[in-house]
This record gives C-alpha cells, structure tokens and sequence, in this order.
C-alpha cells in the first residue's frame, strides 16, 4: 500500500429497487460492505494514504539538571529560528519568526526563565505554530493560557509580544514568589496566586508542571526537554566536528562526548563511523537511550532493518515514555509487515501522550492494511479531533470518505 500521493478514486455502487421497499445497495466486485457503508476494496488498497515521516534527527541525552525552570538560555535564538523551521518553514504567527524568538529571549530573560525552554514549550503546545486545536494563531496565545478542552479557546492578547509575556508571566507564577517584572498580562497570574498557595511559587521544575499545566500530562515536562534537548543537536559542519574531536579527545570516557561526535558523523553521513562512536558511548554507558535510539537509526540508514528494531527496544526499555523510538519503531515494524507490532507501538505512544494525532493516523492505516474499515474510520475521526488542521490526517479523512459510502 503506496502512502503519499493522493489519487481521486471514487467507489463504484449499484443501486437497484426492490418491490415495495426503498433503495438498495449492492457492491460490485472488489467492493465490500463494511457496517452500514460499502467499501471500495481496490482502491483502499490503491491509495496513497499520508503518514508523518519517521524521526531521523539523532539525539542527545538530557543532562542532569536540566530540569529547573529558571535560568539561562543554552541555545542562541538562531538556532532555535533554524530549528523550528526544519520543522515547520510555515509557522501561523502573526509577525516573523525571528521576532517571536527574540520576544522569548527578551522576555524570559527580563524575569529569570530559561528561554529556550519555555520557547520549547510554546512549541510542544502549537505543535511548532501549526495550532489544530481549540486555540486559533489570531488569539497570540502560545501556551495554552485558558483552553481548557471542549472548545474552549482560552485567552488572547493584542500582539505576540503580549502573548509571549503572559507565558512567561504564568511560567513565573509556578516558579517563584517574585511578582513580574512587568505589568501582569497574564489573566490567570492573580487566580494562581491568591486561589492556589501550594503552587504559586512551588513548582521549580519543568517535570514538576506535569499534571497541573496540562491534564492528564503525565509526562509533559520531559516532552518539552527532549524538544530542548533535540534543538541542541549538533549539525555536520567542518566546525562541529572539530569540537566533536575535541570533546573526545577531553574526556576519553565520556559517553556524551562518543554521542556528540557521533551525531556529527551521522550528520554527514559517515554511516559507519556514526555507528562506531554510539557503540562506544553504549560500552561506556548501556542506560544511554539517546545511544540507542541513535544506533537504532543509523541500522535503518545502513539497511539493517531488525537490528534497529533491537536498538528501538533497548532505547524504549532505558526510556519507557520514548516517543520518537516508539514511533520509528512503528514505522519499521510496518515495513516488515508486522503489522500486531506496529499497532502496539502507536497505542505506547496514545498511552504517553493522548494528544498525538499523527499515531492516531498510524492507527488508522494499519487497519486500512489490514482490511479492518471500522477501525480505520474510528482512528481517522480520534486523529481529526485531535488536530483538524494535520494535513495528513485531512488528507485521508476525505480519501477514507471517497472510498467509503
């Protein structure tokens, strides 16, 4: 089964009355009644339905410490303008990019908060400024800041600047006593002050917003500092790879620095060498689920199907919430054909975080592999609700309708 190209396949139906009763409809062969609706068999099979593509970025580990809401940036504002647009050249935002990264920087900064971190989590909640859920790109509000579910769009602010501020203003809610810097923008800043004493000023930590920025939100700090840890992920120009030399040739016995240099390797496309240097972070440190998760996808770049299966299970076994692993491993198990196993990957993923229309489309189109239209149909409606404006899962929603009647 193709999955990219879309084509204009309309299922065939036969319509005949019955003597005494109203219309009828009979499949034609190749067609196939799936409940009360009639499927196109050929051309579900025919169809170019539309996956998100793998994760092929290679990662690092997140340091220790890292988890503390205030501080520093570690990440220059450049290059977390190139970062997001590798994921998204478009963002919906209502004035450049680069301004609304700076307004990160100035802002977060001004109060204390580490902003690329918080600019990690503007991202993770606009799902890199592509919105798709309750919250529209006009209401500038990057975090969430009143959306409570259930069409609930939440605030908004004049500009992005003001948008940015209330997101810092309500990240310095959580994090200390200390009022803003500024005239308070954000509309919630006072309820979590005077309405709730055991977190206003309590919760320092990223880890520590899980459950209480978002419900259920089991894991939702560490999803936004495995997006800060992947923005610091090394490129493969000449330049990196001279500090990659240099950090291994520092600290022998540093799996991070074996890691590092891998990266760059892999970055350009020194497959081999790549695999080399994370099999030596792995001897220097078997709980790296970066080294893993890393292995894993340089055996898929060297043609090693099962052997990366392996490595995703390693990396998932040090990382049980790893999400890029789960998917990729998802992803591999469907070009094997192994369809059971590819199900239960996306359902780990559903598990960690509810919110991922784009496992939600992976449901839907191994059951469509599998002849299992129901399914799919449910599947593809949980991904729409989930995020209406995922291309992919539009793309299919109405191809799944042509073909179903």
């Amino acid at each position: 089964m193709p999955y990219k190209k879309g084509r204009s396949l309309v299922a065939a139906v036969l319509m005949v009355s019955l003597l005494g009763g109203g219309p009828v409809f009979l499949p034609l062969p190749g067609v196939a009644a799936a409940g009360n609706a009639v499927v196109d068999k050929k051309a579900m099979k025919q169809a170019d339905w539309q996956l998100a593509e793998a994760y092929g970025r290679p990662m690092l580990d997140v340091p220790a410490g890292a988890d503390t809401i205030m501080g520093p940036a570690t990440i220059p504002a450049r290059q977390m303008v190139h970062f997001i647009r590798q994921r998204n050249p478009h963002p919906k935002l209502n004035a450049p990019l680069e301004e609304v990264v700076q307004a990160y920087y100035d802002e977060a900064g001004r109060e204390g908060i580490r902003p690329d971190v918080a600019l990690c989590q503007a991202l993770k909640e606009t799902g890199y400024f592509a919105y798709g859920g309750d919250v529209s790109p006009d209401q500038n509000n990057f975090c969430g800041l009143g959306a409570t579910g259930n069409k609930v769009a939440g605030a908004r602010f004049a500009t992005p600047q003001l948008g940015v501020r209330a997101h810092i203003q309500h990240l310095l809610a959580y994090a200390s006593t200390e009022r803003p810097k500024t005239a308070i923008v954000d509309p919630r800043y006072e309820l979590l002050a005077e309405k709730h004493p055991e977190l206003y000023g309590k919760v320092d930590s990223w880890t520590g917003l899980n459950g209480r920025w978002a419900v259920p939100g089991k894991h939702y700090g560490q999803e936004i500092l495995w997006m800060w840890t992947e923005a610091q992920t090394p490129d493969g120009t000449n330049d990196s790879l001279i500090t990659g030399f240099e950090r291994v040739f520092a600290h022998p016995d540093d799996a991070q620095a074996y890691l590092y240099r891998g990266i760059l390797f892999f970055n350009r496309q020194d497959y081999w060498l790549a695999e080399r240097d994370f099999r030596r972070a792995l001897e220097l440190d078997k709980t790296s689920p970066a080294a893993w998760y890393d292995l894993a996808l340089t055996q898929q770049k060297r043609g090693e199907p099962e052997a990366s299966l392996t490595s995703y299970d390693q990396a998932i076994a040090c990382r049980p919430e790893y999400l890029q692993a789960w998917y990729n491993r998802g992803l591999a198990a469907m070009d094997l054909h192994r369809d059971d196993e590819a199900l239960r990957s996306f359902q780990e993923i559903l598990r960690f975080s509810p919110q991922s229309a784009d496992a939600a489309n992976a449901m839907a189109i191994v059951y469509l592999r599998q002849g299992k239209y129901d399914a799919a149909g449910s599947w593809l409606e949980k991904a729409g609700q989930i995020n209406s404006a995922n291309p992919r899962v539009q793309a299919n929603r109405q191809q799944f309708q042509a073909y179903r009647r």
